[in-house]
């Protein structure tokens, strides 16, 4: 949590007076800048606004909503040099607050950066609520939020989404999904161990005449997390046996090998398509 400092109206005075921005101000002396406004108020000091412009027109017709829902309008009006009355006054004029007037979301999304997104997408994996609990909470349109939250972040997105699954229910879906993949090697003659859920990375070990040992991680959706990932394709290496990542495609079992740790950047995942014989 931010630690503010306390400023006399001299130096708050001094600080408004060279910097002519309430916000720079309040950087300038470690203040919040409701705080220092307040006080310039209080002094009855004129403040020195500048006209609202049409670029500031288009920010707010397009992250109002956002941040109001997010509970994280000082921020808005902190990035825009304004105070939060401001800002939602102008708001209020723009229609942005009626109940009855039309709800831009496809502005909110549509050209949504990574560093925007990101406490947004942080917030969702923390909250205990699913996707669709979520948006309605926030007021989110859940279509444009699952598009623009897995457009930036796919290599988190699959995974949060399964982690919200009800423990259950994962579970007997990944268990029913790792007997499949089982159960398919078996007909092409491998000899398969399921591996006990004691914490081990490798789901299934899979041995057949004149081919390598093959270690299985099962994912229905193929999703996996950098840290799991490279545990994983570190130990194969280690032993000398394949690293196989099994998913669900539409109408069959996919398999990839890994052929590279994750760096955790958002490049496309070190794997090739393979078949196992």
């Amino acid at each position: 949590m931010t630690q503010f400092t306390k400023a006399s109206d001299e130096e708050i005075l001094q600080a408004y007076q060279a910097t002519n921005s309430i916000w720079k101000a309040a950087a300038s002396l470690n203040m919040a800048g409701q705080s220092v406004h307040e006080r310039l108020v209080k002094l009855g000091i004129k403040l020195n606004y500048p006209p609202f412009s049409e670029e500031e027109k288009a920010t707010l017709i397009k992250d109002y909503l956002l941040y109001r829902n997010l509970g994280q309008l000082n921020e808005l009006a902190k990035l825009m040099n304004r105070t939060k009355q401001f800002i939602c006054r102008q708001a209020r004029q723009l229609g942005l607050t009626s109940q009855s007037g039309p709800k831009p979301y496809s502005r909110i999304w549509k050209g949504m950066t990574e560093e925007k997104a990101r406490p947004i997408f942080d917030k969702f994996k923390r909250s205990s609520f699913t996707l669709n609990r979520f948006c309605k909470r926030y007021g989110f349109d859940d279509l444009g939020f699952s598009r623009s939250m897995s457009g930036l972040f796919p290599d988190e997105w699959d995974a949060v989404i399964e982690s919200k699954t009800p423990r259950q229910t994962k579970y007997r879906l990944g268990r029913a999904f790792e007997y499949r993949v089982r159960d398919e090697l078996r007909k092409k003659s491998y000899f398969v161990l399921r591996s006990p859920r004691s914490g081990s990375p490798v789901d299934l070990i899979a041995v057949k005449k004149s081919h390598d040992i093959v270690f299985i991680q099962c994912k229905r959706g193929g999703a996996i997390g950098v840290d799991e990932w490279n545990e994983f394709f570190h130990l194969c290496i280690s032993v000398g046996a394949q690293p196989i990542l099994a998913e669900m495609g539409f109408h069959e079992i996919v398999y990839w090998k890994m052929i590279a740790p994750k760096d955790g950047s958002r490049r496309a995942q070190p794997k090739i398509r393979c078949t196992l014989l």
